[in-house]
């Protein structure tokens, strides 16, 4: 799954990036996103320190993943 300190910057630049183009129109955007960076770090550093990733640790961070997509979407909420 790759270092938190070499995937996270990536997501963190990636994720706020596509944040401000939406801040004006979806509200602050960009906190969220930053409180659920800093929820899926603490998540990505339990797993990278794990000997064994669990099902129910893969399914944790696919939710990130679909809240990530949710609150960035371009669609009109």
């Amino acid at each position: 799954m790759g270092r938190p300190f070499e995937v996270l910057p990536f997501l963190r630049g990636k994720l706020l990036s596509e944040a401000a183009k939406l801040n004006g129109s979806k509200g602050n955007v960009q906190l969220e996103v930053e409180r659920l960076l800093k929820e899926l770090e603490g998540l990505y550093k339990e797993v990278s320190i794990s000997n064994k990733i669990s099902e129910e640790q893969i399914e944790e961070i696919l939710k990130y993943k679909e809240k990530f997509f949710n609150l960035l979407s371009f669609e009109e909420q």
